[in-house]
């Protein structure tokens, strides 16, 4: 029983030991170079040089501000062309055709983008970032970068359109951009 035991002991020394060259190895041909590189290496173009094959880098738009203003645009267009629809057809209502409807709809309009404006304008004072807001049927959502997500710039943010909508909407979304 002594003999058996001291083979097993002999191979698993043995295994240990090839294990042990085998990492050896393995460091001495990848290389020493133990400089890090968080970000990469930047080029003269800005871009990272030395990237190996499936990792990620971060491209696209860095300035934030060319988007929120895409969206605004986007999103006043839009609007602008409902307002002149709905003003197109109380225009062109007959004298005895009810026109409370679209009256209502005209001002139920105004009063959105009179809010979306004002809760842009509040986040953005309270805090010091960029937003949009959307306001919906039954929900706002409102749109900040990703770095202004913070616990306490969340509070804010639901404070606004709390205060601004007058709790009138059952559900808040907020939500962060992919963009600096």
């Amino acid at each position: 029983m002594h003999l058996l035991l001291g083979k097993k002991q002999i191979v698993l020394a043995a295994l240990v030991a090839a294990l042990g060259l085998a990492v050896f190895v393995n460091w001495y041909y990848t290389g020493t170079d133990t400089t890090l590189y968080p970000e990469g290496q930047q080029s003269d173009s800005g871009m990272s040089a030395d990237i190996p094959d499936g990792h990620a880098q971060l491209v696209g738009n860095t300035d934030d501000t060319e988007y929120f203003a895409s969206v605004r645009l986007t999103r006043d267009s839009a609007r602008a062309e409902a307002l002149d629809e709905l003003q197109a057809v109380l225009t062109s209502a007959a004298a005895g055709t009810d026109v409370s409807d679209t009256e209502k709809a005209i001002e139920n309009l105004s009063s959105v983008i009179k809010m979306e404006t004002d809760i842009e304008n509040l986040v953005s004072g309270k805090t010091g970032s960029e937003c949009v807001a959307v306001i919906s049927e039954n929900s706002v959502d409102v749109v900040v970068p990703t770095a202004a997500l913070s616990d306490m710039n969340v509070l804010t943010i639901s404070d606004v359109v709390n205060e601004v909508c007058a709790g009138k909407y059952e559900n808040i979304r907020i939500s962060g951009t992919a963009v600096k």
